[in-house]
């Protein structure tokens, strides 16, 4: 992703000339980028920037200064089953043949709980649903290989309400690249137009794994820092286990021990593969046996994903005061937490021990220069 030190503020300024950006209630209107009902999301190397309204339904995708070409205007496919843009993240694409901004995709999640992934030019190329709940954030991590520890794989963390779930970075290059590839030789260029508006069946799975950590209250921010050993008196295995730090009004600030289910995933694999081919030769022999078919009943949404195993392991609890918002260090060793009485509170996500505590009058300034 883009690296921190690209500041949103400074980027969006220089979009901000760009007319595309009035599709979304943005760019000349003083303030709109702290107006919760926009969502900013700014791009690898900070060459473009997504700009999705909350109200409107709509995305708007704008390169900066050095991008180069025109915004592009999108509206999601979404009705009033999938809700209302709620995040919007960039996801990376490895592509064998493309560089630079062409190797991306816009993930945007929907207070429903559904998941879209579209490409630069607007196509969409993954729909799917998490679990039925509003979508606080999404974010996508690159991890950066180390010779001397497993600092595990790419991952895409969605956020709800007391829930997280977790997409690894190869299941998702696995999906996005081969409908990347496919919008762009438009070989498939009929069959994505009916997508558009098609439900998730439409679309092989992409699995993930999905863990609830509302033990200590709902939480309001929260993100997976990283792999962790597992309990001590656990048989060592293959297994994995992630760290998430979860903030909220109940407690400030949680942690939890996530619990790979190897099973679930492997399922899931399975079934992304299978289901649908299996509808499409359905839907095939059903048009050859009923000449005059019936109008298709409306089909129910997905039954959500069984949560994989959550070990509490701490909480902080200082009422009345609420954790806000959390933002991780590049390396997710660090965590800075704002809280409802205007402090920040550095947390050491590995030892689980707080850093420093600080009191700034100025808290968005702060956060914009971070890191």
């Amino acid at each position: 992703m883009a690296p921190r030190g690209h500041h949103l503020t400074e980027v969006a300024l220089l979009a901000s000339a760009s007319p595309d950006l009035a599709a979304v209630d943005a760019g000349e209107r003083e303030g709109w980028l702290d107006d919760p009902t926009v969502l900013p999301s700014l791009g690898p190397r900070a060459r473009a920037l997504a700009v999705a309204s909350a109200t409107r339904s709509v995305l708007v995708i704008v390169p900066v200064a050095g991008g180069g070409g025109g915004g592009v205007t999108v509206k999601p496919a979404v009705g009033p089953e999938e809700g209302q843009i709620s995040a919007v993240e960039w996801v990376p694409l490895t592509t064998e043949d493309g560089e630079g901004e062409e190797g991306v995709a816009v993930a945007v999640g929907t207070d429903t709980g559904w998941l879209l992934f579209y490409s630069l030019a607007g196509d969409l190329l993954h729909k799917q649903s998490i679990y039925p709940s509003k979508i606080l954030k999404l974010n996508f991590r690159e991890r950066k290989e180390n010779a001397w520890e497993d600092s595990g794989s790419d991952e895409l963390s969605v956020v709800f309400p007391g829930v997280i779930a977790r997409f690894d970075g190869a299941d998702l290059q696995n999906i996005l690249q081969k409908s990347f590839q496919d919008v762009k030789s438009r070989l498939w260029k009929d069959k994505f137009e009916e997508e558009d508006t098609a439900d998730e069946g439409s679309f092989r799975r992409i699995p993930f794994q999905i863990w609830n950590v509302s033990k200590f209250g709902s939480c309001a921010d929260a993100a997976i820092v990283g792999l962790m050993p597992p309990p001590l008196l656990e048989l060592q295995s293959s297994q994995r286990h992630y760290c998430a730090i979860t903030v909220g009004e109940d407690a400030v600030v949680s942690a939890y021990r996530l619990s790979e289910d190897r099973s679930r995933s492997i399922v899931g694999a399975i079934l992304s593969r299978g289901v649908a081919a299996t509808f499409s030769t359905i839907s095939s022999l059903s048009k050859i046996l009923w000449r005059s078919e019936p109008s298709p009943p409306k089909k129910s949404r997905p039954k959500p994903q069984s949560f994989a195993k959550t070990s509490p392991l701490t909480c902080l609890k200082d009422s009345p005061r609420k954790g806000e918002r959390l933002t991780l260090s590049p390396s997710g060793t660090l965590a800075a937490i704002t809280d409802s009485l205007g402090r920040i509170l550095l947390l050491d996500t590995h030892a689980l021990v707080a850093v420093r505590l600080w009191k700034v009058k100025f808290l968005s300034l702060f956060l914009n220069n971070l890191m």
